[in-house]
């Protein structure tokens, strides 16, 4: 299979000559004994993707798996800055290199030449990394430090991009290092991300976007005059949602198609009780206006009735939540926040130990049960710690390596799968049929 080669090969590129090259330039091995730079961060990576809570004894077990007998000592003495220099450089080249898996068999995602989900996750970090990784704050001294990392996923073939920010940057101006999307590509972000002039810039480039309305957003009739939108939707009878083209923004003025959703009485009570517990933390209470919205789901998007319906719109912008439950696969199964009881180096070292981990575990995932949402990733991640032994033992034959990822591949595909839900349809369920999107005005 085509996605077993690309695995095979960029985990030896990974683990072989990046590894190595990245050690040569941080300083990391100035004398050759047991360890190379490539065997080290194999060590630190397997060790915590086997364990994510792995001690130094635990790293020493893993070494022997790799056919190297040193002590946990051994392993702490070359906790240093050069090794945490090391793995972020390994991580940097990691998120480089493209591994994607056959496109999935759903036509509406199909309809796309890819179908990009966008996000971030922070980071907490100890305070002495403030100057690298300044945070946001907070009013109790704490959140000084924190990283954060940009992460975007292609539900059509599975791929990841990744970069890093420090905690303080906002998520708005935002550069993208892939750059435009690619042109019939659709891109998902949430109101963190949400900007006119970009999504302007997309459809230039011939790409397609979907975003919520950003609320205080002026919105205009075609022929220009002001709209007062909640007023305009609140008269709205028909059997469906409002549906329409206008114009968005005071100097973009750009062309959208709005959709606004009517949301269930118990939706909208569970959104004002919030709006009045986030007002109340700031002294406020909120506005009758920001009150009337909570009764509806506004979304913009440059897709014509013809390429998407509004059905299939919503199940679309739905499915970029497979992205939070990533972060949250990454965070509550491999651990991925820091240690507070151990150093602030061998925090950093292990945070971009376990950053490498996470996307070599999706490759692996990838190539097991593909970009297939109807199988449970925790569950295969699971399953994927019991694979570590002879994934290190074959790692050096690329053959070898290729059988192992194809055995892999078919037990966790036997494992994983997801049971089919009658009464609330799941992601998978809801692309393949977007009628069973459940919606009453």
């Amino acid at each position: 299979m085509r996605i077993v080669t690309q695995v095979a090969a960029g985990m030896q590129r990974v683990f072989g000559a990046i590894a190595d090259e990245a050690a040569d330039r941080c300083g990391l091995i100035r004398r050759r004994r047991k360890f190379s730079g490539a065997t080290l961060v194999q060590v630190l990576v397997w060790g915590f993707l086997r364990k994510p809570n792995a001690s130094t004894a635990d790293l020493a077990t893993t070494a022997s798996l790799i056919g190297l007998e040193v002590t946990p000592q051994a392993i702490e003495k070359r906790i240093t800055r050069p090794l945490v220099d090391t793995l972020r450089q390994v991580w940097q080249s990691m998120v480089q290199i493209a591994i994607s898996s056959e496109p999935v068999a759903i036509p509406l995602l199909q309809r796309f030449s890819g179908v990009r989900i966008g996000d971030s996750t922070v980071i907490p970090l100890p305070e002495e990394c403030a100057d690298e990784f300044p945070g946001c704050g907070g009013r109790s001294g704490s959140g000084r430090s924190a990283l954060k990392i940009q992460v975007t996923w292609n539900l059509l073939c599975g791929m990841l991009g990744a970069w890093l920010q420090t905690g303080r940057e906002s998520d708005l101006p935002t550069a993208d290092p892939e750059g435009l999307p690619p042109r019939g590509s659709l891109s998902i972000y949430d109101l963190g991300y949400f900007c006119l002039r970009r999504f302007g810039a997309w459809s230039t480039a011939g790409a397609y976007w979907i975003s919520r309305l950003q609320p205080g957003t002026l919105v205009f009739q075609l022929q220009g005059e002001l709209l007062d939108l909640l007023a305009h939707v609140d008269q709205h009878q028909g059997p469906g949602p409002v549906d329409e083209w206008l114009l968005v923004g005071r100097e973009e003025q750009l062309r959208c198609r709005l959709i606004a959703l009517r949301v269930p009485p118990e939706v909208a009570a569970r959104r004002r009780q919030k709006a009045y517990e986030k007002a109340a933390k700031k002294g406020r209470t909120p506005s009758a206006q920001h009150l009337a919205w909570c009764g509806w789901t506004i979304y913009i998007t440059n897709c014509d009735e013809q390429l998407l319906t509004w059905k299939e719109l919503v199940v679309l912008y739905r499915a970029r939540w497979q992205i939070e439950l990533l972060f949250k696969l990454w965070k509550s199964h491999n651990r991925l926040a820091v240690r507070k009881e151990v150093s602030p180096l061998r925090q950093l070292a292990e945070l971009f130990s376990k950053m490498i981990a996470v996307i070599l575990q999706h490759w692996l995932l990838l190539c097991s049960i593909g970009n297939r949402l109807r199988y449970s990733f925790r569950k295969a991640a699971a399953r994927l710690q019991e694979w570590i032994l002879p994934l290190t033992q074959t790692l050096n034959d690329f053959d070898r390596l290729c059988q192992t990822l194809d055995h892999l591949l078919r037990a966790i595909e036997k494992l994983c799968h997801m049971d089919r839900r009658r009464k609330h349809p799941g992601t998978t369920q809801l692309l393949l049929n977007p009628q069973l999107l459940d919606y009453t005005a």
